[in-house]
């Protein structure tokens, strides 16, 4: 493991404690509305990533190990600054939903629809900075397993963006689609 992922694990670790902490200490509005079809959904997307994984790995164990970006300098630092830059954009985007924000697929009593700061310019600016600092990780790993888990991602993100399009849409009606 070279020191880029060393600082590149660090800055997701700090990331996710000031995403997930202040919720379980807080607490969180309990959900009016969940989405029953995300969690189906995601279910089969585990499923068939783990069949997938489990019989490439038989045919050749080491196929998901081989590098297909240098281990530079260059790609190091190429890594951190997008895993900076995407997470700052996901920081900023969790703080202007505020109470709205959930992990979980979910309409929250008062739930409000938010168009400011980042939501104005990007439907959706956390994905859009988590898929940015996973990129900067895939650079600095650099192998096969870490550009297919990426692509499972964005199919999983765009389930989740999906599940919560459909909620939003019930809830705000032709409001959401402006």
């Amino acid at each position: 493991m070279n020191e880029f992922l060393w600082i590149i694990m660090g800055i997701w670790v700090m990331f996710l404690g000031w995403l997930f902490i202040p919720a379980l200490v807080q607490g969180v509005p309990k959900p009016k509305k969940f989405s029953q079809t995300y969690l189906r959904r995601s279910l089969l997307i585990f499923v068939i990533v783990m069949v997938v994984f489990i019989v490439a790995g038989r045919e050749d164990p080491g196929i998901f190990l081989v590098r297909v970006l240098p281990d530079t300098v260059f790609t190091g630092i190429v890594g951190v600054v997008l895993t900076v830059l995407g997470l700052g954009f996901s920081a900023y985007s969790r703080r202007i939903l505020g109470r709205n924000w959930s992990s979980m697929v979910e309409i929250k009593e008062g739930h409000q629809l938010i168009r400011t700061g980042p939501y104005q310019y990007v439907r959706n600016p956390m994905y859009t900075g988590m898929l940015t600092a996973y990129i900067g990780l895939v650079i600095v790993l650099g192998i096969l397993a870490a550009f297919a888990a990426l692509v499972i991602l964005v199919i999983a993100i765009r389930v989740k963006i999906s599940a919560e399009e459909e909620l939003l849409e019930e809830q705000f009606g032709e409001e959401y689609n402006l």
